[in-house]
């Protein structure tokens, strides 16, 4: 059975609740990038949760969405997913699992499914300690593999 996806209601409720656990404030515009970002599951990257937020707070600049992603980042979360021909995007889901990524359109998704290797199979196997891991299918998304077939 596949984990169920959490609403952006709780994945929002969860950041600022976790933010004030650690002593941060939740400042309208850091509330503001937390709704953008919990109601965006395709992984935004900075530029796109900075024209989101900017339709209800125009004052909020690049500097502090960086800022307010590297905090959330720092306290773990979100994870920062980094491409070395793109720009960096951002997830809410901080579980293992695997990202599919369009090659067309850059979409990302969450598959939740299983993973193919535990910690444990890896560290049993190998001796390495794993302490997070990065998972990816490149390929095309529903839309974009619809519109490769309609050109053939």
């Amino acid at each position: 059975m596949m984990p169920a996806i959490p609403c952006p209601q709780d994945i929002e409720q969860r950041l600022i609740v976790s933010l004030r656990k650690k002593g941060y404030k939740v400042t309208a515009p850091r509330r503001e990038i937390i709704s953008v970002l919990s109601r965006n599951l395709s992984h935004p990257g900075a530029m796109d949760i900075l024209h989101k937020v900017r339709k209800k707070a125009p004052q909020v600049s690049l500097s502090t969405v960086y800022y307010t992603l590297d905090i959330l980042k720092k306290e773990g979360l979100i994870q920062e997913l980094e491409f070395y021909d793109g720009d960096n995007r951002y997830d809410v889901n901080v579980t293992n699992h695997i990202n599919l990524i369009c090659r067309k359109c850059g979409r990302i998704e969450d598959f939740l499914g299983k993973i193919p290797f535990s910690f444990a199979q890896i560290q049993e196997r190998t001796a390495f300690q794993p302490v997070g891991m990065r998972y990816e299918y490149y390929g095309y998304c529903k839309a974009c593999g619809r519109r490769i077939q309609l050109k053939r």
